[in-house]
This record gives C-alpha cells, structure tokens and sequence, in this order.
C-alpha cells in the first residue's frame, strides 16, 4: 500500500498532462523536495493523456486560448528530443465556408507574431499543396492555413518526460493513490487537504 506523508506544501491531483505541467512549473518555485506531491490513481499517462493525438497547433478562435498556446508552443520546442515532438507545422485546409474564420485566425496570429502563411483561392490552393505533395487532388479547397510552428508529439513519451522533468526538480509523484474526499477547514469551506479510501489524510497549503 502506497504511504502518504502526512502534508506537503502543493498536492495535484492527476498525473497527465495537466498536473505534470503544473507540477514541473511549480517546481520552479517549490524547490524543496516533498514540497510538491502528484496523487495519480493509476499510472501517469494512463488516461486521456496517453491516448489524445498528439497533435500540436494554435489553431484557435479565442485570442486569449491563441496567446497560450503560443506559449505552449515555445515550451514543447524547448526540448523536443525529451517531448518526443516532431516540429513539422500544421495545416488547415478548407472549403470556401471556412474562408473567413480562417482568414481571422491567420490575422490574429500575425498579430501576436505566431509564423504562419494564408493561402486563398482554390487555383492558389492546389498549387500550395502541390509543392507539398505533388499528387494532391482534392477540390474546392478556397483557403489554406499553414502555421510554421507546431507539429506533433508521441503523447504517452510526451507525459513521462515531464513526470522525469518534476521528479528531477524534487516533485513526488505518487501512483496508485484515488482520491475519494477533500479535507475542508474548520471555519470555512476553503479546501486544506484531501483523503484517500482508507481515510488517510494528506494536508495541503495548495491544491
């Protein structure tokens, strides 16, 4: 049976792509080892994380989510050996329905200094593709949007190379633990702590 320490500065709940990430950034600032401890019910990577595509884009309509991955984007290229990411760039390929989204997308990239390339007009389009595989055929394609960055990433490689990046920092990654309840404080609501089903309690500054 996996033995929890009895508190730590920071607990993540999740060992997959969001709570490693977190994990990995807070340790930064948590230096401590046992300060930051990951709770994972299984094994990191064994759930969504380990089986999404990989893919790798900034291919978004909300300004806010295109800045962030903007962002995300720089850190998947700051160790693309470890992250298993193949920086091949993305396309979006699409039929005149599309033509102004897409032009809107490739504005606010440009805005943001994100490397991109539009591409309008199907005689345009079909050329565009033709440079990349020279025995493309489909039609009515009117807009091409052809982000320079991005890519893809082997997702379950992906997710243990950050477990390895938190460990390193001194992050305790602890596997098999479920978490069935949250430790509350005495005069609020505010959480300080979680439970497991054996009624072990870990206390948390964070969570």
């Amino acid at each position: 049976m996996t033995t929890l320490p009895s508190k730590a500065k920071v607990v993540i709940i999740g060992g997959g792509i969001h709570g490693l990430s977190t994990a990995w950034k807070l340790s930064e600032t948590y230096k401590n080892p046992g300060d930051i401890i990951v709770l994972e019910k299984k094994d990191t990577a064994a759930g969504a994380s380990g089986i999404a595509c990989g893919v790798v884009r900034n291919n978004y309509f909300q300004p806010a989510m295109r800045e962030l991955m903007a962002h995300s984007v720089s850190v998947w290229e700051s160790d693309p050996k470890a992250f298993k990411y193949n920086p091949v760039g993305y396309l979006q390929i699409s039929p005149e329905v599309m033509h102004e989204d897409v032009a809107s997308i490739y504005e606010q990239q440009k805005a943001i200094g994100y490397e991109s390339v539009f591409i309008e007009g199907e005689k345009d389009c079909s050329n565009y593709m033709k440079g990349i595989f020279d025995d493309w055929q489909a039609q009515g394609i009117t807009s091409i949007l052809h982000e320079k960055k991005g890519g893809y990433a082997f997702n379950k490689d992906s997710i243990k190379a950050l477990e390895s990046k938190s460990t390193s920092n001194g992050v305790q990654v602890m596997k098999g633990v479920k978490v069935t309840g949250f430790k509350r404080g005495s005069n609020s609501q505010a959480v300080t702590g979680v439970g497991k089903k054996t009624k072990v309690q870990l206390s948390a500054n964070r969570l």
